[in-house]
């Protein structure tokens, strides 16, 4: 049985939490990921998304360069042991209604699993059934 971590991504982008949505926007951009985990003293507080940045910014009008964003974050960081399968992460994701899930070992983020890596995972499945 295929776990998290096998598929989840291992680079995690942390930015501190006095920072403006501005600016976690270049670094998503930048790093070609779609989400950043908030971090304030050394502390993991919060996740932003892409869905973030449209539904709370962007549909709300609010300025990305005096916004910030524990303003916009989603909290708490909900996550899942990188050595749980594939299939309970993909169940609690639909569940939630998230696309990016926080992946832990000893309390410890360690990676995200995005829809991008369940995609990867199931197209792999998919292929060995042929």
């Amino acid at each position: 049985m295929d776990e998290i971590g096998d598929y989840m991504s291992s680079s995690i982008l942390r930015i501190d939490a006095a920072a403006a949505v501005q600016d976690a926007a270049i670094m998503m951009e930048v790093n070609h990921v779609g989400s950043l985990i908030i971090e304030e003293y050394g502390e993991d507080i919060g996740i932003l998304t892409e869905k973030d940045f449209s539904e709370k910014i962007i549909a709300k009008k609010l300025d990305p360069e005096k916004t910030l964003v524990t303003a916009i974050m989603t909290k708490p960081i909900l996550t899942m042991d990188r050595y749980l399968p594939v299939e309970e992460a993909n169940k609690f994701m639909y569940e939630k209604k998230i696309r990016h899930l926080a992946v832990t070992e000893e309390d410890k983020i360690v990676g995200i699993l995005s829809m991008k890596d369940l995609v990867a995972y199931y197209s792999k499945n998919f292929r060995m059934q042929e």
